[in-house]
């Protein structure tokens, strides 16, 4: 089964890394690797869910009001247009200090502008 990173996204709580997966005869499917961390206990947890799309992984995230903020660091190439259409409706103005919603704006425009594979040697 091949397996390619498709998301990768952190905060300071919580982060992982979708990865999609092709069987031999050209089923995908989505399995997030994903850990949270309680700064009460120092308790960090491990999980690995499945989807059967970027579509119901996508669902999940922004289940989280704030996911904007989280901080992105690799979004396939196939995935970018979609993302920059969903942060155009945004409210930034949630955190009110502007070099910490300018910081985050420009991780996405890192990220979304960034080589098509992860850690690509140039």
């Amino acid at each position: 089964m091949q397996r390619e990173l498709y998301f990768d996204i952190s905060s300071e709580q919580s982060g992982g890394s979708l990865y999609r997966f092709m069987d031999e005869t050209g089923t995908i499917s989505f399995q997030y690797h994903h850990s949270t961390y309680d700064d009460n206990s120092g308790e960090i947890k491990i999980f690995q869910t499945q989807y059967d799309s970027f579509t119901a992984f996508w669902q999940q995230l922004i289940q989280n009001k704030e996911w904007f903020y989280l901080h992105p660091l690799f979004i396939h190439p196939e995935q970018r247009p979609f993302v920059q259409v969903q942060l155009k409706n945004v409210n930034w103005s949630v955190h009110p200090g502007k070099k910490w919603q300018q910081s985050h704006q420009q991780q996405w425009k890192k990220v979304l502008s960034g080589p098509e594979k992860y850690y690509q040697k140039e």
